[in-house]
């Protein structure tokens, strides 16, 4: 298993704003004010931390309009998640290739 493959994903998810983020997504698509909103950061500073989570492949975004909506990628979560649980035998988690 390459474990370097979750070294960007694992990296966006060291910073406690952008698990926030992550979570609010969880529940429903976001526009960037409805994100900035929930903070007490700037619009700029929100949005910088949406492109680390897009770089990594956590977020997808989409145009609407002007707006912009950014929704959880569940596939790449789940992707992280379980191939990280899968380096440890003691999670017993097996991924099917």
């Amino acid at each position: 298993m390459k474990i370097e493959k979750f070294k960007s994903p694992l990296k966006a998810l060291s910073d406690l704003t952008r698990l926030k983020i992550l979570l609010m997504l969880e529940g429903k698509s976001r526009t960037v004010s409805e994100i900035v909103d929930s903070f007490n950061l700037s619009q700029p500073t929100i949005s910088r931390h949406l492109s680390v989570l897009k770089n990594a492949g956590l977020v997808q975004d989409k145009r609407v309009g002007q707006r912009v909506i950014y929704s959880l990628n569940t596939e790449k979560i789940e992707e992280v998640c379980l191939g990280i649980c899968a380096c440890f035998d003691c999670c017993k988690v097996k991924i099917q290739k």
